[in-house]
């Protein structure tokens, strides 16, 4: 279907022409030399290409108009592929699972890929990865399992098969260029046609990737903008044995979530996303749950709401990606979590740039911080990373952050600046930078596969202090952390063991400035249990389906009586010593029970029982509480 955009002022006579409307006319501003001359594009909606059998089939024995009808469908084929080709491949795969959906079930299955050595060397340390490298991933691996090289179970076969058909439209970027398509028009065969499960992969019927979409050309370059939406209804809840006179919480949360999800490419070079959870709370609220989110004020009232969003700008440029906007990031080896930069905290405004020159990547953005005091208003982050992946067992990674504020500092900027050598001279000895000057803070990570399927890794956080010299000098602010990953251990098909802990000291991530704290909003920008705490992690998850998996899963996390706000004393002596765990020590164990019914690029179901112990809550002697703790969710994709 194709239509004029009118001038400002049109009235729409349908919802989905409106819709149209309002995005032809934010890219014609985007684009516009003049906000006001705006010009015209075409709408087009996908239909299903029956159409040009049926055509083919009337024209045939009428070879005049046959030819005519064929370069008349040659020219269609060549821009519809050319639009698909860019199928917004640049945007990035979400870390965050409660903001997208199947982004978890995407990476938990490259990991057990690359564990397995199925996949060669991958910089899995600098996430997230773009649709466009998770595709190339998937179709390594499936050339691999038809050239005869790797046996893949029936399951990962399948997994395999469903997440290549989910993320289809960036695999005709890698598998299919114009005159491919216009030779299957032709009668010819294509990668995807020789494919040996071509039928799953598109199946009569399937599934719309997309509510909507829009595509066209525009100054010589196609694009194809899309249209997603979800929805999940989720509840939470808290069932308490009341084993002290501490009066527990408990009761049930529900949280209905609408996700819309507009993106889009223009040519090979730019991409956009504008990712939207909006959350609906009602019944008892968990104050742990959706700290740091938006809360419309205006619709609060008995019914709460929560939204989180991640936006952006991305650029191809010929020596390295450029990434403008609100994103989440997450470095270093860790599985659970990560000690330097994790995807806990709550997308942050930024700019990135990223290049891969084999066998390294490198990463270096610099980000706006918030902080709930009022008396904090300008907080920024700059931060850099370099891995690199070698022999395909050994992966190597060097980062380097700085959390500065009271100012911008645009030395700072340089991607290529070593901060722990510049912060002194940067900050220092600027008079405008009070006590210790500015929150440098180093990370080195391994890990090593002297074996297939089995990974041993690692990471050490140096945020202050000399470790070398003085181990037990407060000013020694260190983080730790190891795991093991093993994929179908002792024989057992389809299986996925991980076993990870983390240990950070007590004045670790804190800083005499208040500015200079390593959070975002209240959230620590590294491992969630924050300063003076450790974290020991165990799961064993097993696939009887390519849809159905059970976990079980076991967590030991314990807390001292230090914080992420609370900084050594100024009045303490200068040769204090800071304390394992220190104070009346928190704590919590949970042995939990789940299962996960996930139909790609569909539905999705969760469900989960847990038994936690908790005590002395609070860092309070002798308050405890023992509490069942259930959850389920219902994620649906629409049409």
């Amino acid at each position: 279907m194709n239509f004029k955009l009118w001038p400002l002022g049109h009235r729409s006579t349908s919802f989905h022409d409106g819709f149209c409307l309002i995005l032809c006319w934010v890219w014609e501003c985007l684009q516009a030399p003049n906000f006001l001359a705006l010009g015209s594009v075409n709408v087009q909606v996908s239909i299903p290409d029956r159409g040009v059998t049926r055509n083919r089939l009337r024209m045939k024995g009428k070879a005049d108009r046959r030819s005519i009808i064929k370069k008349i469908v040659c020219i269609s084929v060549l821009v519809l592929v050319s639009a698909t080709v860019e199928g917004a491949s640049l945007i990035n795969v979400p870390l965050n699972p409660d903001l997208s959906d199947f982004n978890r079930e995407t990476y938990r299955f490259v990991h057990r890929l690359l564990n397995k050595r199925v996949l060669p060397g991958i910089r899995r340390g600098s996430l997230p990865l773009t649709r466009k490298q998770v595709v190339s991933y998937l179709l390594e691996v499936d050339q691999k399992q038809k050239n005869g090289e790797i046996a893949l179970s029936t399951i990962d076969q399948d997994r395999l098969n469903t997440l290549l058909t989910f993320y289809r439209e960036a695999r005709a970027a890698i598998t299919q260029s114009p005159m491919q398509a216009i030779e299957n028009v032709e009668g010819g065969e294509t990668p995807k046609q020789k494919h040996p499960d071509a039928l799953k992969q598109n199946p009569p019927g399937n599934r719309q990737l997309h509510l909507m979409t829009m595509k066209g050309k525009k100054n010589g370059k196609d694009y194809l903008f899309s249209f997603d939406l979800r929805a999940s209804q989720r509840v939470i809840a808290h069932l308490v044995d009341n084993l002290s006179e501490e009066q527990p919480t408990e009761g049930n949360m529900h949280v209905t979530t609408i996700y819309p999800h507009l993106y889009g490419q223009v040519g090979e070079t730019f991409a956009f996303t504008t990712d939207i959870a909006h959350r609906f709370v009602y019944g008892e609220f968990f104050e742990d749950f959706f700290p740091d989110e938006t809360k419309i004020r205006q619709l609060e009232g008995g019914l709460k709401n929560r939204t989180a969003i991640n936006a952006y700008l991305k650029f191809d440029l010929p020596w390295f990606e450029l990434q403008i906007g609100q994103d989440t990031l997450q470095w270093g080896p860790g599985y659970h979590d990560s000690l330097l930069v994790s995807k806990n905290p709550l997308a942050m405004d930024m700019i990135k740039l990223q290049a891969t020159y084999e066998p390294a990547t490198f990463t270096a953005f610099t980000g706006i911080l918030e902080d709930m005091s009022p008396e904090i208003n300008h907080k920024y982050i700059s931060g850099h990373r370099v891995e690199g992946y070698f022999w395909d067992r050994f992966g190597f990674g060097l980062s380097e952050v700085v959390v500065y504020g009271d100012r911008f500092e645009p030395g700072y900027l340089n991607p290529v600046n070593i901060y722990l050598i510049n912060e002194q001279p940067i900050s220092r000895a600027d008079g405008r930078v009070p006590g210790s000057g500015d929150n440098v803070l180093m990370s080195v990570d391994m890990r090593l596969r002297l074996v297939d399927d089995f990974e041993i890794y690692g990471e050490l956080m140096v945020d202050d202090g000399n470790p070398a010299a003085n181990f037990k000098h407060w000013d020694t602010k260190f983080g730790v952390l190891g795991g093991i990953y093993l994929t179908d251990p002792f024989g057992i098909a389809d299986t996925d063991f991980h076993a990870e802990y983390a240990f950070i000291n007590q004045y670790a991530y804190t800083h005499v400035n208040p500015v200079n704290v390593y959070k975002h909003f209240t959230t620590p920008i590294g491992h969630q249990i924050g300063s003076d705490a450790d974290n020991l992690w165990v799961e064993l998850r097993r696939r009887w389906t390519d849809r159905l998996e059970t976990t079980f899963g076991y967590e030991l996390e314990r807390h001292g009586s230090g914080n992420i706000d609370k900084p050594h004393p100024a009045d303490a002596p200068k040769d204090d010593v800071w304390t394992p765990l220190s104070g009346v020590t928190e704590s919590e164990h949970r042995l939990s029970v789940g299962a996960n019914w996930v139909v790609i690029g569909h539905y999705s179901l969760y469900a989960e029982w847990a038994r936690v112990w908790r005590r002395n809550l609070g860092n309070r002697r002798d308050v405890r509480e023992n509490t069942n703790e259930i959850e389920a969710k219902f994620l649906y994709r629409f049409p």
